[in-house]
């Protein structure tokens, strides 16, 4: 149903666009990446032999990833941007936190190399500081065929369903793509694919086992439960630990300089649909003053007596994850590193991650309200070269060996059955509830811009979300206070556009 609901979609949205001219415990789970390219080279190896195995001959490694040949490319494929490959870095990179190691990217250039011999493939990460303005400034230069992390810069990347369409079992092999709405390339009521999700990085809530069983709290069922739910787990479990005599806090929501990422969530959580969308930024409307929008806000505002006084400031989680961890519940974007960080500290049997709690009415009623954030990549306008950076596309997201690199960085790949195999490397509490999330999201549905929430036509929206948050959260503005004023920017932000 998931996967049919999301073909629907992508046959509209490619219509759009074509209009528009535009180391586990499994055997047989690859070890390391490493052990990855072996594999398939020995099977590429055994079936140009004609040797003989298990009666099915192993298929060539270029076939088994979704790739040709690779020889009929030439030339120079450049790219830019932020994320994994800075982090890694060319030659890898030791987390000081946690002592893990992450192989650099270099995999990932090796790879291609034995795959397309006659392409040069020339990698410049850059850091997440001004990464925006960064691409802008790489994409009007032309001289970049894929900007990293690019799918909300609009006009200057390329849709991506003309591509999809081509290759018709690509989405058979992944779990999402990077969906935005932008009114220069399609009508502004369809979201379009700009962006191929490389990994996924959900939103949950990491729950500390140990503190709900000292107050006789029982640990939450992701499954089934609510809003209510939550809240009332939050308060169950603020207090001074019967057992520890330690104070001890409820939750920590996402942290408060991105207070906005909470509304997302909780706004879809509660149905609360702001949009009415048009054709056009002009054409479109932001409802945001409602009963439905001060309820999501009083929600939010409630858990401030369920947190840590510190938590303004983000200092809340300075013991997180460590024997005086006093939070019971920390919703987190980065699960995969959180686990890390508590196996590291040979905690990670005392905890659990959950999903965040079902959304209450409209088309997704009883669907988790955890969605992803993601990291992707974007074909850029004014390539050249567009047919060999969607090849390349293809590759970060169907090699088998690359997809064992993602699992060795300790990233979530979108590849399903590279994704599949997370009980591998975690504790079954946490692969089992992120593997809820994949496989219970709605495919149609993206974080940053949907029927609650957008992060990129109305102006300041975003960073007025977070403002008035914050500002209601220390007492300083009520419901309709808030909501006026964020209605107001937006109106005035709109009203500049006549």
């Amino acid at each position: 149903m998931k996967r049919r609901g999301y073909s629907l979609l992508m046959t509209a949205v490619m219509t759009v666009s074509l209009l528009s001219g535009c180391g586990g415990n499994n055997p047989n789970a690859p070890q390391s990446t490493e052990a990855a390219k072996s594999q398939t080279s020995q099977a590429a190896e055994q079936t140009s032999s004609g040797g003989e195995g298990t009666g099915t001959e192993a298929p060539n490694a270029a076939e088994e990833s979704g790739q040709g040949a690779g020889g009929e490319f030439s030339g120079t494929l450049k790219m830019y941007g932020p994320g994994l490959f800075a982090d890694v870095g060319l030659d890898g990179t030791i987390d000081m936190i946690t002592g893990v190691k992450k192989p650099g990217y270099q995999v990932v250039i090796d790879r291609w190399n034995e795959l397309y011999p006659n392409v040069e493939l020339v990698i410049e990460p850059i850091p997440w500081d001004n990464w925006k303005a960064a691409l802008q400034t790489a994409a009007i230069s032309g001289d970049v065929d894929i900007l990293i992390h690019g799918a909300s810069l609009g006009p200057v990347v390329e849709p991506l369903g003309p591509y999809v369409e081509k290759d018709s079992d690509y989405m058979d092999q992944v779990t999402m793509m990077t969906l935005r709405r932008n009114a220069e390339l399609a009508p502004l009521n369809q979201v379009v694919p700009f962006g191929a999700t490389i990994t996924l990085n959900p939103v949950m809530i990491v729950v500390n086992k140990t503190i709900f069983e000292n107050y006789g709290v029982p640990l939450p069922d992701y499954t089934t439960w609510t809003l209510d739910d939550l809240m009332e787990a939050a308060k169950a479990t603020t207090g001074i630990d019967p057992k520890t005599g330690k104070e001890t806090y409820g939750i920590s929501p996402i942290k408060a300089s991105d207070a906005f990422k909470n509304y997302i969530w909780s706004s879809r959580a509660k149905n609360n649909e702001i949009f009415d969308w048009g054709d056009s930024i002009k054409n479109s409307k932001m409802n945001f003053v409602s009963d439905e929008t001060a309820e999501v806000l009083n929600y939010l505002t409630a858990f401030k007596d369920y947190t840590s006084p510190d938590y303004i400031e983000g200092l809340d989680l300075a013991t997180a994850y460590t024997e005086d961890h006093n939070i019971a519940m920390v919703v987190v974007e980065n699960p995969y590193n959180v686990y890390n960080t508590l196996k590291a500290n040979g905690l990670d049997d005392q905890y659990m991650l959950a999903a965040l709690p079902k959304i209450e009415d409209g088309p997704y009623k009883g669907v988790t309200s955890s969605h992803f954030g993601d990291w992707h990549m974007s074909i850029c306008k004014n390539s050249t070269n567009k047919e060999l950076a969607w090849e390349f596309l293809k590759f970060m997201t169907t090699d088998p060996v690359v997809q064992q690199w993602i699992l060795d960085t300790y990233n979530i790949p979108t590849n399903i059955m590279a994704n599949s195999t997370l009980g591998d490397y975690m504790s079954e509490d946490f692969a089992a509830a992120i593997k809820y999330v994949i496989e219970t999201c709605p495919d149609d549905f993206s974080c940053s811009e949907n029927e609650c929430y957008d992060s990129g036509n109305f102006g300041t929206f975003m960073n007025d979300l977070a403002t008035v948050l914050n500002e209601m959260y220390q007492g300083n503005m009520d419901a309709q206070e808030a909501m006026e004023f964020v209605q107001k920017n937006v109106d005035d932000f709109l009203s500049t556009l006549q």
